[in-house]
């Protein structure tokens, strides 16, 4: 097994990530674990699935992610093993594993029995640390997922709604803000991919601000002006110059976003 990368809306607070990691040493003291990211906002699995989209597609072939946003734990939700675009993931199923559930991974699922990892008491409000660390250090340690569950079709796992933009009869793309970052920028679901090349001849537009093209860095405006550009993830962003978008603008989290194409510049 390769790296583990954990990813969680834990914080840095509680002893929550402490015990998770603790546990899967237990069971696999060679495992390595990547701490991805413990600061996505409470309950978001939106926000755990772009996350999860953002940084898996940088770990080796054979590595495990685990995803542990959970506002439905206790009750009847699943736990799923999912292998995909050669790599392995276990989630709670409540549409965190979204991208990598879509066909082009052909991903296969199986259901965690907790029979599987252990015999021990379940908490109903931590089953990161009392089923998905122990299996996760069960399948770093080597074991293979068809021990700890059966396999179920693909299309019975849940899948997000809204994790694309949409395109208007104008030919515009309405997306919406799905993050911001410590450093206040607005983070879009919109992909440069479904732009022109270099973004010529596009308009953004939320919450008021309207801005023109996209640059290709943070310091072609003066500070504190506004600007979009193609963030790291390969989204488009909205960010103030050394300054703080957010904060600058009002925008919050979910804000809808237009990106108008003019004529003569379709859309990929």
């Amino acid at each position: 097994m390769g790296l583990i990368g954990l990813i969680t809306d834990f914080g840095l607070k509680d002893e929550y990530v402490g015990v998770m990691k603790a546990v899967i040493l237990g069971r696999a003291p060679q495992a390595t674990i990547v701490d991805v990211c413990h600061g996505v906002d409470p309950q978001d699995v939106l926000q755990a699935a772009y996350v999860l989209e953002a940084a898996r597609r940088y770990f080796p072939a054979g590595s495990l992610h685990v995803v542990v946003v959970d506002p439905g734990v206790g009750t009847e939700r699943a736990i799923l093993i999912v292998e995909a675009g050669g790599q392995r993931f276990l989630a709670p199923d409540n549409g965190v594993l979204s991208f990598v559930l879509e066909p082009a991974f052909h991903p296969r699922c199986r259901i965690l029995e907790p029979a599987a990892v252990t015999s021990g008491p379940v908490s109903a409000t931590f089953h990161g640390r009392d089923l998905i660390a122990p299996a996760a250090g069960l399948l770093a340690n080597g074991l293979d997922p068809e021990a700890l569950g059966p396999e179920i079709p693909a299309s019975k796992a849940r899948r997000l709604e809204g994790l694309r933009p949409e395109r208007t009869p104008e030919g515009a793309l309405a997306g919406r803000v799905i993050h911001i970052d410590r450093f206040g920028n607005l983070i879009t679901n919109i992909a440069a991919e479904d732009l022109p090349a270099g973004g010529a001849g596009v308009r953004i537009e939320a919450g008021g601000v309207r801005l023109e093209g996209l640059h290709r860095t943070y310091a072609e405006a003066p500070p504190g002006g506004l600007i979009a550009l193609v963030g790291s993830r390969g989204l488009i962003e909205i960010a103030a110059a050394g300054g703080h978008a957010a904060n600058r603008t009002g925008i919050e989290k979910g804000a809808p976003v237009l990106v108008e194409i003019r004529r003569g510049e379709p859309a990929r």
